[in-house]
């Protein structure tokens, strides 16, 4: 008796390892598709730092998996509840690559290596 216990308690064991490691496998290779570079000027504060993110995330999901977001169509209108001035025609922008971003963050894939800046500046139409 003692003996098909040992059994049963191996078995069990080893089925509960293997179902664990292989999840927790799946899971890291889901979860990172690589890194960008994410830098958002705060006023005087500029915050530079290196974020990980998911194969399909957009500009847009990088910024609200760091930060606390606004957003209205994609544009955003604060971060970290530093909001937009729309008197002073002052409104959150930012670069792609040190590129003025041709599209709204919801719309822009984000790949290995890009480096994205946020900042307040005043558009005139």
């Amino acid at each position: 008796m003692k003996k098909i216990s040992k059994l049963i308690l191996i078995t069990l064991s080893f089925i509960l390892l293997t179902a664990c490691s292989s999840n927790s496998t799946k899971s890291t290779a889901s979860s990172d598709a690589g890194t960008v570079r994410l830098i958002v000027q705060e006023d005087s504060n500029t915050i530079d730092e290196n974020v990980g993110f998911k194969k399909g995330d957009t500009v847009m999901d990088v910024l609200q998996d760091n930060y606390e977001v606004e957003e209205t169509d994609g544009f955003i209108t604060a971060i970290d509840g530093l909001e937009q001035d729309e008197k002073a025609g002052k409104y959150w922008m930012f670069m792609l690559n040190d590129e003025l971003a041709p599209k709204a963050a919801d719309q822009i894939k984000v790949k290995d290596g890009d480096k994205i800046e946020f900042y307040q500046d005043v558009y005139d139409n």
